[in-house]
This record gives structure tokens, C-alpha cells and sequence, in this order.
């Protein structure tokens, strides 16, 4: 298991430390925080998780979102010393949306067997539209954080989520036995996909080509049932406005397409790490220096 180890609490720690981040260097966005912790409270369970894992990953964040009416904003600034930087928006699909979609129920079920269900792509796809005009117009890398509590988020939004949401779902087909090219093996066996919940590419007049180019990059976060720690596997853009450099986030798994730009509409995915297992992301607050 790859590993970003920074200790371990719960997440009541992490949004204290938030709190006291907003408090000392955002102070008009800790009322309207404190709101959101009361009414969307996974949503603010989100942001909390992302800004302290990119204060633990880079040398400085900021609140970016602007409170003055009609401006708003992606949520977070970063940089690094060596003048990288990224825009994060952060949003979170939320547990009974993950249900309803997945077929599954929203708690862990006593049996500890949940049954057949279905996978999210295209609930993850829905918040991914939703952000995209939002993060346009920044001339840096920008980053879509989605956040899933879901008990079952390890699998919904793990490895095997991030890889339907680059193509969509495939269909395998093999080589008709009387075709030309049949020879029997392995190779006349393909999957193929009609890119319908596919977050990067679409179809157009039969060409393959890519959509969303606003965002560079995607952090799929799967947080634990007991809220202690976090899965983060992200996916990149093969053609964004600006492209992401991920070496900030080194032990996290980056799904990314070998062959852009494509040859006959094929798509080659490999991850960006040699065993693609998830960040483990550990709930902790930042700690600040006493005054």
C-alpha cells in the first residue's frame, strides 16, 4: 500500500484546523464555512479534507473563492517554492447521491455484504460538468477535487471509478469467426466504448477528441467509513488548457493516456505510478505555532 502517512485522527480534528486556517488568514470565509459545516455538512466535510491536503503537499494555500456577489470562484490557491502552481475547485457527491446511483444502501449493512450494485460514472460525471465553466479563465493548472463518504467509496471512487470516468464504460466484443481477420487468440478479443459518460473525450462527426479542457486534472478522494483517513487516486487530462505537473503529490496514482494524440480512435491507459494503489491520507489537522 502506497502511502502518505501524516498521522492519524478523526475528522472533527481536521475541520477544527481548518477552522483556526479560515480564522487567521481568511477570517470573512469562516462564517460562511461555519454555515455550510451546519447545513451541507458534507460539503464542508470536503473542503476541510482538501485544503489540509494541500497544505500538508504545498509550501502555501489561499482561499481563492471571492464572497463579493456574483464573482465566486474556484476555492483554493496553491504554490510550491519552485513557482508551481494550481487552482483547486472542491466538491463532494454525496452519500445518498451515491446510494441512489449505486444501488447500494448508505451504511455499512450489519451482514457486511452489500450486494450487486452499480457503478457511479455518471453521478461523478454530473459533478464534473457542474464545475466546469466554473474553473475556466485561469492561466494555471486547475485541479476538481470530488470527495465520496460512501462506505463503498473505496470501489465507487477508487481505481476502478477513476477508469470509467476516463472512458466510460466498455463493452467487449470479439472478431466475427468468419471475418477476415479472425485468428482464434486473444487478440481478436477488444473492448470498446461510446464515450457516453467519459470525462475527457467525446465523440464528434466520428472523431475522437477532448472536452473539458479546463480542467487539468481530477482528485477522486474515497473517504474511510470512520472518517480517520482518506484513498486519493487522480486522473489526467491528455490535452488540457494547462497542463499539471503532479510531482506535488508524488505517492498519488495518476491515471493518464499513453497515446495522445490517438491513432484510429484508440485510447492506451496506464497509470502514472508502477503499482497504481491509492494515497492513503491520513485526517490531521495542520498544526499552528503557539503564540
Amino acid at each position: 500500500m502506497i502511502m502518505c502517512k501524516i498521522g492519524m485522527s478523526s475528522i472533527a480534528r481536521v475541520i477544527e484546523s481548518h477552522k483556526r486556517f479560515l480564522e487567521t488568514n481568511h477570517k470573512e470565509h469562516l462564517r460562511p464555512y461555519c454555515n455550510r459545516l451546519k447545513y451541507q455538512p458534507e460539503s464542508a466535510r470536503a473542503e476541510a479534507i482538501a485544503c489540509c491536503f494541500f497544505r500538508v503537499k504545498c509550501d502555501d494555500v489561499e482561499v481563492e473563492e471571492d464572497l463579493a456577489e456574483g464573482k465566486g470562484g474556484v476555492d483554493f490557491r496553491c504554490n510550491s517554492k519552485d513557482g508551481t502552481e494550481f487552482v483547486s475547485e472542491v466538491t463532494c457527491l454525496g452519500t445518498e447521491s451515491a446510494a441512489s446511483q449505486s444501488t447500494l444502501i448508505d451504511e455499512f449493512p450489519q451482514d457486511g455484504f452489500g450486494g450487486p450494485f452499480t457503478m457511479i460514472t455518471p453521478s461523478l460525471l454530473r459533478r464534473v460538468v457542474s464545475k466546469t465553466d466554473q474553473m475556466s479563465g485561469y492561466c494555471c493548472p486547475r485541479i476538481l477535487v470530488i470527495t465520496c463518504e460512501h462506505w463503498m467509496s473505496d470501489v465507487l471512487v477508487g481505481q476502478a471509478g477513476a477508469e470509467l470516468l476516463l472512458t466510460s464504460e466498455p463493452e467487449i466484443v470479439e472478431e466475427p469467426i468468419d471475418s477476415p481477420g479472425y485468428t482464434g487468440n486473444k487478440k481478436d478479443i477488444d473492448s470498446v466504448t461510446d464515450l457516453q459518460h467519459s470525462v475527457f473525450f467525446r465523440l464528434r462527426n466520428g472523431i475522437l477528441e477532448s472536452c473539458r479542457r479546463s480542467i487539468s486534472a481530477i482528485l477522486l478522494f474515497s473517504i474511510s467509513p470512520d472518517k480517520t483517513s482518506s484513498n486519493v487516486v487522480g486522473l489526467l487530462h491528455p490535452d488540457p488548457a494547462h497542463k499539471f505537473a503532479t510531482w506535488p503529490f508524488p505517492s498519488v496514482p495518476f491515471l493518464r493516456v499513453k497515446n495522445w494524440p490517438l491513432v484510429n480512435n484508440k485510447i492506451e491507459k496506464e497509470w502514472a505510478i508502477l503499482e497504481p494503489k491509492p494515497d492513503k491520507f491520513y485526517h490531521l489537522g495542520v498544526s499552528y505555532p503557539q503564540s
